[in-house]
């Protein structure tokens, strides 16, 4: 069967729309067609398309557009067959006995996102825009490029302009800190993307050896000193082997 290039570029497209809102955001088809550099008329049947499946919603009072309920559904769907739930109890555990933000993380593209959250509410308000960080940028991101086979190539791809002045600026800099990450033990973003704030990540370990995913504890500088940084590690260490248990070695042997 022939394929379908001019269906197979309206899904494209369409793909690209719904990646316009990934910072929780409210836009008007003009800046989602300024940013995908697509004509009015092929970004309002775009949205219409994904207005009508509930992928998108949009304000009555602004005729701007948002996420739709649609994909919190796919999300719920997809949380659970790849029991990331399961790892709930355990961060949940890590968060009271250290009184700190913890997360768990996976790998997408040149991104850490992040999957799994303990006192959101307290560590980031309403902000739903701290979800994805980039990997060199992030204390999570680097906990999983340090425990993969990760190429020169896919590092030297790293989007290197996001960032501050303390991210690591270049693939040769970056590798430095992954090979100081793994010789600790636990990757660390000290004020590199939020001042006041300190984040650790140690990562969590498929049978394989490799990360596929990273835990994340996050805390003010006056609670996580440099002191204490090495006992919160290794608190964080003990919960990731007990979610690697739970996620992979427990699921071999059923």
């Amino acid at each position: 069967m022939a394929v379908n290039q001019p269906g197979l570029q309206t899904v494209s497209r369409a793909l690209a729309v719904l990646r316009c809102f990934q910072g929780d955001i409210e836009l008007g088809v003009t800046d989602i067609a300024r940013a995908e550099n697509l004509p009015m008329s092929t970004t309002h049947r775009l949205l219409q398309a994904l207005l009508e499946s509930e992928f998108v919603e949009q304000d009555e009072r602004t005729g701007r557009y948002r996420l739709g309920v649609a994909l919190a559904e796919y999300g719920r769907l997809s949380y659970r067959r790849h029991l990331i739930y399961l790892a709930e109890p355990h961060i949940e555990q890590l968060a009271a006995e250290t009184g700190t933000a913890v997360s768990l993380a996976t790998r997408h593209g040149t991104d850490a996102l992040n999957l799994v959250f303990t006192r959101w509410r307290e560590a980031h308000g309403h902000n739903l825009s701290e979800v994805r960080f980039p990997l060199h940028a992030s204390a999570l991101g680097k906990a999983l490029l340090a425990w993969s086979p990760v190429t020169r190539e896919e590092l030297d791809a790293l989007p290197y302009h996001q960032g501050t002045d303390r991210t690591p600026a270049d693939a040769e800099s970056l590798g430095a800190e992954l090979e100081l990450a793994h010789a600790a033990g636990y990757a660390i973003n000290d004020e590199q993307t939020e001042w006041g704030y300190r984040i650790i990540a140690v990562p969590v370990l498929d049978t394989n050896g490799h990360a596929r995913f990273a835990l994340g504890v996050r805390g003010t500088t006056e609670l996580m000193i440099p002191e204490r940084i090495p006992f919160l590690a290794d608190l964080a260490r003990v919960t990731a082997t007990a979610i690697s248990n739970t996620l992979f070695r427990d699921a071999t042997r059923t």
